[in-house]
């Protein structure tokens, strides 16, 4: 009787997705998409809350190793990235960038098996991107407001929770991006650094919001799911569309101002191209999975 082989491939996955969302721009779907888990995440939410399943536990444990792994990702890779932004923010954007493009071909390669590519579907998403972009560049009221402690605050953290969530696992588009275009973006963050000194109208608040991304989520999943069956090539060209908008405006998320010198190309070029051999090799080990 042969030993089952333990999946790593799920929490390895959702470290890369904790990572994603720890870098400006970078979205966490995009990371599910590279790893193979996008399709398969997406049926173990829907398939969680089905009245009548038999997958219900396999699809429990594949998000618990997804959710763990971005756990790890955030906690063992914040600092290092918090300093990896600060005194190398360039070639980290690149390197994430890098990662993205390179892993397009074999998306195209695994995704639209049978599949007819639709040119509008992907403009229109790439074109999304672009206006987000520009939105969050036009949004100059992100300032931190002492919001009331009312039912009206409490609703409408739970909408930006519901839009947070949908864009948080949905790939090529930033949560984060999509709250600064809200203007929301700074106001979530500072509750969240409240919570270190115990202040309970910053717990409370993330609480409802937490409620609403939850509720994004599954929407996200069920809707996703309804589209990869009846629509497949026509959303996965969307997609496409959003991921590859999304990694070329990544450059436009560096916040420091770059002294452009030989050295410096030469160490963002080498950044870029080392995205592309991680992804390389980890095509290879997903390949010797299957």
């Amino acid at each position: 009787m042969k030993k089952k082989k333990l999946d790593f491939n799920s929490i390895f996955g959702g470290m890369f997705v904790g990572i994603a969302n720890i870098i400006p721009g970078v979205s966490g779907g995009t990371m599910l998409v590279i790893f193979n888990l996008f399709d398969k995440l997406m049926y173990a939410i829907g398939d969680i809350f089905k009245k009548e399943t038999t997958t219900r536990k396999e699809s429990i444990i594949l998000l618990i190793k997804v959710l763990l792994g971005a756990g790890i990702g955030i906690i063992l890779f914040a600092k290092i990235l918090g300093i990896t932004l600060k005194y190398l923010e360039a070639e980290t954007i690149y390197w994430f960038m890098g990662l993205i493009l390179f892993s397009i071909p074999i998306i195209i390669k695994e995704e639209m098996k049978g599949e007819k590519f639709n040119i509008i579907f992907f403009l229109i998403g790439f074109i999304f991107i672009i206006a987000l972009l520009y939105l969050q560049n036009k949004t100059s009221s992100n300032s931190i407001i002492d919001e009331q402690m009312n039912l009206l605050h409490f609703i409408s953290l739970v909408i930006y929770g519901i839009i947070g969530g949908t864009t948080m696992i949905f790939p090529g588009v930033s949560g984060s991006m999509v709250l600064l275009v809200l203007g929301k973006y700074e106001m979530i963050r500072s509750y969240i650094d409240k919570l270190t000194s115990l202040d309970i109208n910053a717990f409370i608040s993330l609480c409802f919001f937490g409620i609403g991304a939850i509720l994004g989520i599954v929407l996200s999943a069920k809707l996703t799911n309804f589209l990869l069956k009846k629509y497949k090539g026509k959303t996965i060209s969307l997609i496409l569309g959003f991921i590859i908008a999304s990694a070329l405006i990544l450059p436009f998320n560096i916040e420091n101002t770059i002294e452009i010198t030989t050295a410096k190309i030469c160490s963002i070029i080498v950044s870029f191209v080392l995205g592309g051999i991680v992804i390389y090799y980890i095509n290879r080990l997903q390949s010797k999975k299957s």
